[in-house]
């Protein structure tokens, strides 16, 4: 299958879970081979032959490939082998739980009542009340209660998005932040 990403498209080069690095595609090249520019952190020479996920986003997601990393050039261009043809692919370390696969989660924001739209072991997708005069600021950090059918967790959590809907509806995406133990819960 033949690639067709822009130059200078936005890639994410995943060696482990939590090592995912940025970089942008400069050429593909004949064979397979694809030229990006270096990550921060760099690849480093000892990572030649290590297989990596390259990701980027397309209109309808995120696609991506397994790729070998073949050399790193005097100029600091990173090349990699693909392995295999593009696919659908997700990056998320927790997966999202829509409410509907667990309808017996409630969740505080201070005093009121939010509505949980989905939620993971990294953040949630809130609605908040009508006409709540305490609406979060993005960047701001938020103590959300939850209660389960097997208990309650208090998780503190960062806005990291806010809209509203065409209901006018307030949203908000919240990243946990510290520890919690908000999983057992959910998975």
């Amino acid at each position: 299958m033949e690639l067709s990403i822009p130059p200078k498209e936005e890639i994410f080069l995943r060696f482990d879970v939590r090592d995912i690095r940025k970089t942008r595609l400069q050429e593909i090249l004949p064979e397979n081979l694809i030229a990006l520019e270096q990550t921060r952190p760099p690849v480093e020479k000892a990572e030649i032959n290590r297989i990596v996920l390259l990701t980027y986003k397309v209109s309808t997601g995120r696609i991506g490939f397994e790729a070998r990393i073949q050399e790193i050039t005097a100029d600091y261009r990173v090349i990699l082998n693909r392995l295999n043809d593009p696919a659908p692919c997700d990056l998320r370390f927790w997966p999202r739980i829509r409410l509907d696969l667990l309808p017996s989660v409630r969740a505080f924001y201070g005093e009121s009542e939010v509505q949980v739209v989905d939620i993971s072991g990294g953040g949630t997708h809130i609605i908040l009340q009508k006409n709540d005069c305490n609406a979060p600021e993005i960047g701001q950090t938020v103590k959300l209660k939850f209660l389960f059918e097997k208990g309650e967790v208090t998780v503190a959590g960062k806005i990291l998005r806010q809209w509203l809907d065409s209901g006018q509806r307030d949203h908000a995406a919240i990243e946990f932040c510290g520890k919690h133990n908000i999983s057992q819960f959910i998975y």
